[in-house]
């Protein structure tokens, strides 16, 4: 019959903490970039018209993931839009392409915590609307 003993108490809730920090360290997404392209035939505003106006926006969708710092984190990105789109953390050393209809995962390490801009390194700012990772404590 085996004793049970304080130490071996110890190291028994001791790696059922680490077991339990184990599944807690690893977060899985799935972002899916969209592309929107709008046409309004006619706008008046304060006495102004204009005419044949397009708007074409890019946005990842959800825009904003939350992880735990020191997380490792899988973003499987699927390009729905009709061109090439870039997926960016700089903060992460992330830059990827994912062409049009491709589906790319990416995986890191969220080791430093803050507020970072997911962006498409490829188009102008004001074409896609950036995203964030928040990295907290």
């Amino acid at each position: 019959m085996m004793k049970i003993t304080k130490a071996l108490l110890v190291s028994f809730a001791f790696g059922l903490l680490l077991a339990g920090n184990a599944q807690a360290t690893e977060q899985s997404f799935k972002v899916v970039v969209n592309a929107y392209d709008t046409t309004i035939p006619e706008l008046n505003v304060e006495g102004v018209t204009v005419k044949n106006i397009r708007a074409f926006n890019v946005l990842n969708e959800p825009e904003t993931l939350t992880v735990k710092k020191g997380t490792s984190v899988k973003i499987t990105v699927e390009n729905k839009s009709p061109i090439s789109e870039g997926f960016s953390i700089d903060a992460f050393g992330v830059q990827e392409v994912i062409k049009a209809g491709e589906t790319k995962t990416i995986s890191f390490v969220a080791d430093k915590a803050g507020a970072f801009t997911i962006w498409c390194q490829l188009h102008p700012k004001n074409i896609h609307l950036p995203g964030s990772l928040n990295v907290v404590q």
